[in-house]
């Protein structure tokens, strides 16, 4: 029976986030088991979004013209290929060296994945971004049980199986993807010309200094919470069920995000997602039971799921048309690349200097807070000169 093409994206996306699941989580604490220092973690931890932050709006229209089927199938198999690399050394070098060849091809999938959402979504009003999204967060529940436990029984080296065995799948799946001429996903030609256009929208620059202080603060419940748990006595397995929670509290948000959008409004329910960071980030630092911490996921569709989908979309409003997937890029470069980058080094500083991870979540509650007082800022003064102007 042929997939049809709203399926074929949810099992890539499923794919996809088993792959990230089973590492991104885990990779700091890798590195911790290598020996490797605070300071050296996060030069590892920072490769990934630099090259984001380098590659990915290249990538994009690379794959414009070269096709989103080639580009997904080849660099799904490079992925999974380099996966097994980290088996071969523990040395810094060696792994920053595997971590930059994997990041290459990793880090333009999801991109792709969310441009043919969006393609579909405008094709066929029964789907939206985040009836299509879901699938990637059920993969994150399910591969975070899975690899806690294959942890325990193994080591920690297994996450890297993990991966590849998923992005593997995600080369299967990929092959079957129609690539005709007429349906060809858009990625609009991301020139200088168009980049100075995005660049001096004055919203647009708003929400993605936001976006990069909240990747800021938030980067670090992404690379350091397995540390965080283990700090406060967790086994491999309750971090994977921390993680596997974190997954089943996006599914119930990105299914309703339209609705939530559409019955609260963009610029409000950016704001709801923020201050849930916020919480988030104070109870890490407030539980110190790990059993205790579990609940605090709850909030995670929330402060994630809902935030994504929100930054998505308001790209989308805040753009034109001609230069969507451009803004798209910014967006994740905002986020995955510079914000990452700034909050692995932070963090791993702290960490160098003898904090805690929860003590460092509390000092990243305040800069996230920092980020809902602007965002709060920015949508009153535009009331106000929506007011006046209609005066």
């Amino acid at each position: 029976m042929k997939l049809s093409e709203a399926w074929r994206l949810r099992i890539l996306y499923f794919l996809v986030f088993c792959c990230t699941a089973s590492w991104l989580p885990i990779l700091a604490d890798y590195c911790k088991s290598k020996g490797l220092s605070g300071k050296e973690i996060s030069v590892v931890l920072s490769v990934t979004p630099l090259m984001m932050f380098l590659v990915q709006p290249l990538y994009g229209s690379f794959a414009d013209k070269w096709g989103y089927k080639k580009c997904i199938v080849h660099s799904s198999i490079l992925a999974s290929v380099s996966y097994l690399f980290y088996l071969q050394g523990s040395s810094l070098i060696a792994l920053a060296g595997v971590t930059i060849f994997m990041s290459f091809f990793y880090n333009g999938i999801q991109p792709l994945l969310d441009s043919l959402s969006l393609r579909l979504s405008k094709k066929d009003a029964r789907f939206s971004y985040g009836s299509l999204r879901i699938a990637g967060a059920a993969g994150w529940a399910f591969t975070g049980i899975v690899t806690g436990q294959l942890i325990d029984i193994i080591n920690l080296t297994v996450i890297f199986i993990i991966a590849s065995i998923s992005m593997a799948g995600v080369f299967i799946f990929s092959l079957g993807i129609e690539d005709k001429r007429e349906e060809k996903a858009v990625i609009e030609e991301s020139n200088f010309s168009g980049l100075r256009k995005l660049l001096s929208n004055y919203q647009l620059l708003i929400l993605l200094l936001g976006v990069f202080l909240v990747s800021m603060g938030g980067t670090a419940i992404w690379n350091f919470y397995s540390i965080y748990m283990k700090e406060n006595g967790a086994s491999a397995s309750l971090v994977g069920y921390g993680l596997s929670f974190q997954g089943l509290c996006e599914l119930p948000l990105f299914y309703f995000s339209a609705r939530i959008i559409a019955r609260f409004g963009v610029k409000t329910t950016l704001l709801i997602t923020v201050l849930a960071t916020t919480v988030r980030l104070l109870l890490y630092s407030i539980i110190k039971n790990p059993i205790a911490a579990i609940p605090i996921e709850l909030l995670h569709g929330i402060s994630w799921s809902l935030f994504w989908v929100v930054c998505v979309e308001y790209v989308n409003k805040l753009v034109d048309n001609q230069w969507l997937a451009t803004g798209q890029s910014l967006l994740y470069a905002a986020y995955y690349g510079i914000g990452a980058i700034a909050g692995n080094f932070w963090t791993g500083y702290l960490y160098d200097n003898k904090m805690k991870v929860g003590d460092i979540f509390l000092l990243n509650a305040g800069i996230v807070f920092i980020t809902a007082i602007l965002f709060l800022a920015f949508m009153k003064s535009n009331k106000a000169a929506a007011t006046s102007t209609v005066a």
